[in-house]
């Protein structure tokens, strides 16, 4: 766990050094990361809040479940099983943004408290380097020992800022103070408002300032995230209030930060600020009474989908045959035997008239001949 933990403090490392290289300042530089990190882990927290939306709407369901199977465990818990998978669902889907916190705290504590294997990726055992470190570590005067091992990076640092690149009085060779000179750039960037976010939090230095400053902001965000999602006044399983809780953390926040370094209440104290308006934007755009209403248009464009796909799937067993529209009528067919029949009749009809025609008109002048004769 040890190593994993160093490994994501080196990739942490590079993070913080490319805003401290662009920013110039630690301080600003851990804002960044942080705004960096939320942004990265949004997406989580939306899945999360599908999550929790899926589970409310699968209660009523869970409850039937319940009254069917509620005196046969077994069944019950494959009955729920199957539900999950039929729905997509998992129990345990909201709680990747929870645990990941987790390996971001720590890999930010260890880029932190050794800088110099994390941030600048320099090798403290070997070489010039070494030496030179060696050396920084027997002058009294500027390098400080604490009890705790853990800041030994960052003592070392303190100590190379308090040299202030002055190496000759101190007898140090040109390569060691050229092995040195990076640690000495980076140690002017850890000043910050006026707080040295190196130093661990006492009562008698600046750095106490941002212990306060958690406490308010772990305090006071957990409290807004609470009002914007509703949940102020709903009382948790405990009998705690989530102001309560809100308090709780705050305080703790607070004491851990008594014992680490400074840059890292600054973190905190981001983290803590950011959370409200994220969950702000996750209450706008992402209620449980949205995602609920896309889920279900979701779930009725599926069943028209498979609706179709089963009328497809019949007509194509039943052949390309293609009916006409209801509203148009099909002209009748014509027979060829009638069609040659009526071609046919059609000469000795016309005949017929016009011989009947001729005798009349022969008749009809005869008449009038007769007429003029009288």
């Amino acid at each position: 766990m040890d190593a994993l933990f160093n490994f994501i403090g080196e990739i942490f490392g590079y993070v913080l050094m490319f805003f401290n290289n662009i920013f110039g300042n630690f301080g600003v530089a851990i804002i960044a990361f942080t705004v960096f990190t939320r942004l990265l882990m949004f997406p989580l927290t939306i899945n999360q809040q599908k999550s929790m939306a899926g589970m409310q709407r699968l209660q009523p369901k869970m409850k039937e479940l319940q009254e069917r199977y509620g005196n046969d465990k077994q069944r019950y818990n494959e009955e729920v099983q199957k539900l999950y998978e039929r729905e997509g669902q998992s129990p345990a889907g909201g709680c990747l943004p929870m645990l990941i916190q987790l390996p971001i705290f720590y890999g930010l504590y260890r880029a932190i408290c050794m800088p110099i294997t994390c941030t600048l990726h320099q090798n403290l055992t070997e070489g010039v380097l070494a030496e030179a470190v060696a050396r920084v570590k027997t002058l009294s005067d500027v390098y400080t020992s604490t009890t705790s091992s853990y800041y030994s990076q960052i003592n070392v640092i303190e100590a190379v800022r308090n040299i202030g690149g002055n190496y000759a009085k101190y007898g140090f060779t040109a390569a060691e103070a050229d092995a040195l000179a990076p640690i000495y750039e980076l140690s002017k960037g850890f000043n910050f408002l006026g707080i040295d976010l190196l130093s661990i939090a006492k009562f008698w230095n600046p750095a106490i300032i941002l212990t306060f400053v958690v406490f308010i902001a772990s305090a006071g965000g957990m409290f807004l995230s609470n009002k914007i999602n509703g949940t102020a006044s709903q009382p948790q399983m405990n009998g705690c209030s989530p102001n309560m809780m809100g308090i709780s953390m705050g305080l703790m926040s607070a004491w851990i930060s008594l014992s680490v370094p400074s840059a890292m209440a600054l973190y905190w104290t981001c983290s803590s600020l950011i959370a409200p308006l994220q969950s702000w934007v996750v209450h706008k755009y992402y209620n449980a009474a949205i995602l609920n209403a896309r889920a279900e248009a979701q779930r009725l464009a599926k069943i028209a989908l498979e609706e179709d796909e089963v009328i497809r799937s019949v007509n194509a067993t039943k052949g390309s045959r293609q009916f006409a529209p209801v509203y148009s009528i099909p002209e009748p067919e014509k027979s060829p035997v009638k069609e040659s029949l009526s071609n046919s009749q059609k000469p000795k009809n016309s005949g017929k008239k016009k011989k009947s025609a001729a005798g009349q008109n022969k008749k009809s002048s005869s008449d009038y001949q007769g007429k003029k004769k009288k």
